[in-house]
């Protein structure tokens, strides 16, 4: 197990938490439909640390195909050394609606950008600070 994979299973966890009901984890770590079903609803959960200075989360093109077929797409801050005023907030993204554009990194990898400031963009609630102490630690990010 990486440690990004194990931020990503802390980001479903919390997502689950937070939104209670039936809970379904899916079995397989590379399912390519959806991370967990709540409520019969397919959820697709994507944990990071943002773009900070395009105010943006990212995605890999190969998964935008993923976040547009479920019924919810979540997203979770995860707080950086650089501050930023959502960190540690959990989004809801309209599967359907959000929009994206495409930026470079600086390994010269092409990914999406989901802009935090677009109508397809719902910020939920900050997460508490027990959650926000298991995102950095196991966050990728140099904190």
């Amino acid at each position: 197990m990486t440690k990004q994979h194990d931020l990503g299973v802390v980001g479903e966890k919390i997502i689950a938490n937070e939104l209670g009901g039936d809970i379904k984890f899916s079995i397989d770590k590379y399912d390519n439909k959806k991370d967990l079903v709540v409520n019969g609803k397919t959820v697709e959960v994507k944990t990071q640390v943002p773009f900070i200075l395009e105010n943006a989360f990212s995605i890999k093109l190969n998964q935008l195909h993923k976040c547009r077929a479920v019924d919810e797409l979540y997203f979770i801050a995860v707080p950086a050394k650089r501050k930023f005023k959502w960190e540690g907030w959990m989004f809801k993204v309209n599967p359907k609606t959000f929009v994206t554009r495409k930026t470079l990194t600086r390994d010269n990898r092409e990914m999406l950008l989901i802009n935090i400031e677009q109508p397809a963009v719902e910020k939920v609630r900050k997460v508490n600070d027990a959650y926000i102490a298991s995102l950095v630690k196991f966050s990728t990010s140099k904190y």
